[in-house]
């Protein structure tokens, strides 16, 4: 009898920890200073723990300044660890004026990508950029290429740029933008977090934390965390249920 209650003990843990594995959805981003900026995988880690639901984010990131995906695909880190880990999702960002000036090239190195994204059983999302602050204009341009490209592939995307979009026209005032006019700003970078979280986890990031910390200065006690921005209450009110309108709507 002794020996069967230990059988089912066992059974038991084993099954919570397959149970706890399947909660975990694990993300590989592909890109370039669009990611790495206020470490955006971090980022979205952090809200989907404020979430406090069962599901966890593990992420994992492959970046270099100014690159695109042909220079990925030739360096060829991206692939290895692509292949070396079990993906959930893959992350695909272009360089950020590319899907503009050479939409051709983008497709070419996103078929090749996404082909085998698919061979190791994971599904590629596209990370749809803004338009830099002085050029708004050419924003559709970048949507239309990612949403054709997605479309083309059957693949998932997550609209950033469309919710930045959506979000400067409900608050002006909102500064997604580094001085720079181009990377994001730590608001921008948490405006592109909830877009994720709410692709991966599918979810609501309505609730979320809109305290925005940097990962460069965490440790794991507490206190010791760098926060860059505590966004108000209508601030964060705001941004989160535009997210969850755009991404609902793609």
């Amino acid at each position: 009898m002794i020996a069967l209650f230990r059988l089912i003990e066992k059974q038991v843990k084993a099954n919570s920890f397959q149970v706890t594995q399947q909660q975990a959805i694990r993300v590989l981003f592909i890109g370039n200073s669009y990611t790495y900026v206020n470490d955006l995988p971090w980022l979205t880690q952090q809200l989907a723990e404020s979430a406090k639901e069962t599901t966890t984010l593990e992420t994992e990131m492959v970046v270099v300044g100014g690159a695109t995906l042909k220079s990925h695909w030739k360096r060829g880190k991206a692939l290895r660890l692509l292949k070396a880990k079990q993906w959930d999702y893959v992350v695909l960002q272009e360089q950020s004026t590319l899907p503009i000036t050479n939409p051709k090239e983008m497709y070419k190195y996103a078929t090749l990508f996404d082909a085998e994204i698919k061979r190791v059983n994971s599904q590629t999302v596209f990370y749809l950029t803004w338009a830099k602050q002085n050029q708004s204009e050419t924003q559709q341009v970048l949507t239309d290429s990612y949403m054709t490209i997605a479309k083309e592939l059957q693949a998932k995307v997550a609209p950033v740029g469309i919710a930045w979009q959506k979000v400067q026209e409900a608050n002006p005032k909102l500064n997604l933008y580094s001085p720079d006019q181009s990377h994001p700003s730590p608001i921008g970078s948490y405006v592109a977090a909830c877009v994720f979280y709410t692709t991966f986890c599918q979810g609501s990031p309505v609730g979320l934390s809109r305290r925005i910390y940097s990962s460069q200065f965490s440790t794991p006690q507490e206190g010791k965390k760098l926060e860059l921005e505590s966004l108000s209450e209508i601030d964060a009110q705001i941004i989160q249920n535009l997210v969850e309108y755009t991404v609902r709507k793609i």
